[in-house]
């Protein structure tokens, strides 16, 4: 489906008592967000260039920042090369907490990138003082917008359910005051609690097979006197909903 035709199926639940625009709007918007929440999800990917400079160790993350970011959310992984190098080398980024690697590095420490923390959307660069100008490259999930009233993207055009019953799970318990019918929708988007069904676990065992295909390929086995168990009928994801 297309954004426009989504909002028009959400619409139509509310028929009788109608729902303007700007509401079923806020209500999209807060079963996209709810939905990202649940995850890094491979549309959420996305990459960033920036330069470390000499004498700066820290770049706030957002939109118009020194890292230009809308809507960051995660952090993936951290590359660096000098200028005009073809080769990227990687910075051990998240495995070592901020505070940790205050006491590691001396706060006049030069040389190249090594390892960084973020805190609070900022990154952290250690050592602390680049003694030259680095080409950097972040990979990163950002929460996403939808797109134009007419178009499609990951989200609307293989999980559209997943937006309408999240759009109704917050119509129902905010504009109808329904608190059942809520649970109900809710219910049709997350899953049940041994997590059977529900958009949001077919959503995540997409999200995994698709991760799976970059990965070694290994068959598990349920003991030493089973026969093997197939991936694609693992239940991987339980339902975790709050």
């Amino acid at each position: 489906m297309n954004y426009f035709q989504i909002k028009d199926y959400v619409r139509e639940h509310f028929g009788r008592v109608g729902i303007d625009t700007t509401m079923l709007d806020l209500y999209l918007e807060a079963s996209r967000l709810m939905i990202e929440n649940h995850g890094n999800f491979w549309w959420m990917q996305n990459e960033a260039t920036f330069n470390a400079t000499d004498g700066v160790s820290s770049y706030a993350i957002g939109d118009g920042s020194a890292i230009d970011i809308p809507r960051f959310k995660d952090a993936k992984v951290l590359h660096w090369r000098e200028v005009g190098d073809n080769n990227w080398e990687p910075v051990d980024l998240g495995s070592t907490e901020k505070d940790v690697l205050d006491l590691m590095y001396q706060t006049d420490d030069i040389g190249s990138p090594e390892a960084a923390a973020i805190v609070d959307a900022t990154l952290y660069l250690y050592p602390p003082d680049p003694n030259d100008t680095f080409n950097m490259k972040l990979f990163y999930w950002n929460y996403t917008d939808f797109p134009v009233i007419t178009g499609e993207d990951e989200l609307t055009k293989n999980f559209p359910m997943a937006l309408i019953y999240g759009a109704l799970t917050h119509g129902y318990e905010m504009y109808l005051k329904d608190t059942s019918g809520a649970s109900y929708w809710r219910t049709l988007l997350g899953g049940t609690p041994f997590g059977r069904g529900g958009e949001l676990v077919k959503i995540k065992k997409m999200n995994f097979q698709r991760g799976w295909k970059d990965q070694i390929v290994l068959t598990p086995r349920t003991g030493p006197s089973h026969g093997r168990r197939r991936l694609d009928s693992t239940q991987i994801y339980g339902n975790r909903w709050s």
